[in-house]
């Protein structure tokens, strides 16, 4: 046996941290907020060449259900303002109101990381004052709570405080949250799933508002490596 020094060189390779898996969530908020529409019809011509004809319109928000709706991938993750707000108002035309008399607002836009390992939820508050005649404020709260290598679900709960703008306002201040959307939502990764849900319970005079969920999966690598010498 040589007795000379052995050398020994070790190249490990040691993780500091697990893969950490992360997800991209970005939310746009959009309202519809309550208009009569009405127009007049032409059904015939009079004798003395005036035109008689029929007055027909409705509410914007009257065609929405009165629980919530998801409209799961109806888009692309990509795309833009213009294309998300087409799709609402071809969902919310019916009859007399066409998708050009809807009007669409929109408000603000989030956008969250999540790490799948911890599986830590996010909360987000908005308050709408300026330019409405009515306050309006919002409680969004995301958990992400499953995921595959196709999609992500996401434990959604939305929280709205709403008074009706054609009402009596109250100058206290003093308006109750609602609970107005409480479901798992499932987002396929590079998609944009829909959300919409009304102000209040009432069909009268009520607001529609819509969230705009899109998902991107990231991962991200921490590795370290050591070289280690022995001598004997």
């Amino acid at each position: 046996m040589s007795t000379g020094n052995l050398i020994l060189t070790l190249l490990l390779v040691i993780p500091l941290g697990q893969e950490a898996a992360k997800i991209r969530v970005r939310i746009t908020m959009f309202e519809i907020p309550f208009m009569i529409v009405s127009r007049t019809i032409a059904t015939r011509v009079a004798e003395d060449g005036s035109i008689i004809g029929t007055m027909v319109g409705g509410s914007t928000t009257g065609s929405f259900p009165d629980g919530e709706v998801t409209i799961h991938n109806r888009l692309p993750a990509a795309s833009d303002s213009v294309d998300i707000v087409k799709a609402i108002r071809e969902f919310m035309a019916y009859g007399c109101i066409t998708a050009q008399d809807i009007g669409v607002n929109e408000f603000t836009r989030h956008e969250l990381i999540f790490d799948l390992q911890d599986g830590a939820g996010e909360e987000v508050y908005q308050e709408l004052h300026k330019g409405r005649p009515s306050p309006l404020s919002y409680r969004l709260a995301i958990e992400p709570v499953w995921e595959n290598e196709r999609e992500a679900g996401l434990a959604l709960q939305v929280r709205l405080r709403w008074q009706d703008p054609f009402g009596i306002q109250d100058i206290r201040d003093n308006i109750p949250e609602r609970l107005v959307y409480d479901q798992t939502v499932f987002v396929r990764f590079g998609q944009t799933t829909l959300v919409g849900f009304p102000s209040s319970s009432s069909r009268s005079r009520r607001s529609i508002y819509w969230l705009a969920i899109a998902v991107d999966l990231g991962l991200t690598r921490q590795r370290t490596e050591f070289m280690l010498s022995a001598h004997g």
